[in-house]
């Protein structure tokens, strides 16, 4: 999807839904991490979960995520090798392949920009509006109620559930026309 955004608006600014972050680490770290550096990385998350609302929050989150790299650069890249090795077979793996893949994908979301976006305040005065940290109003507010409009009209074919689709997020467009107009 990110390919397919930066193709159709080259110059878009992208906010990862904090929430979803959060689950994906989560996923990959468990509630009870058995290392200490997964403790720290899961509790480094939390506070990004809780919020962090200035970029004073966010430099600092962003430091102490550079530390704990560091930190623990050694334990995330050790390997194991495979007790019977086979010829032109991939015959080692990161010893704590989940901690480092939860670490990369937060490094990752940092260094593209994409984790504090909705606290750029140039972007917020461009759109004239705040920039949600969750996508809580795309998930509630849109396709919940989409959801629940193709469920009650489970018997149309594709192409009636496509246009019931678009005409229910044209109606709420900024401003749409009536329908007499656009029928």
């Amino acid at each position: 999807m990110l390919l397919a955004i930066k193709r159709c608006w080259p110059n878009a600014r992208i906010q990862r839904c904090i929430f979803h972050v959060w689950q994906n680490v989560r996923a990959k770290l468990s509630l009870h991490p058995q290392t200490v550096a997964g403790q720290e990385l899961l509790a480094l998350v939390k506070v990004l979960l809780k919020g962090i609302y200035t970029k004073e929050e966010a430099l600092a989150w962003q430091a102490k995520l550079a530390a704990w790299g560091k930190l623990y650069d050694s334990l995330i890249r050790e390997r194991t090798y495979a007790d019977n090795p086979r010829p032109g077979k991939h015959n080692w793996w990161y010893t704590h392949g989940r901690l480092r893949s939860a670490y990369k994908q937060l490094d990752k979301l940092v260094k593209d920009n994409q984790l504090f976006t909705y606290l750029d305040e140039e972007l917020i005065e461009q759109t004239g509006q705040p920039i949600p940290r969750t996508t809580n109003y795309v998930e509630g507010g849109i396709n919940s109620q989409l959801k629940e409009k193709l469920k009650l009209h489970r018997g149309l074919n594709q192409t009636h559930q496509q246009r019931l689709v678009d005409w229910y997020l044209y109606s709420r467009t900024s401003d749409p026309k009536p329908p007499r107009t656009v029928l």
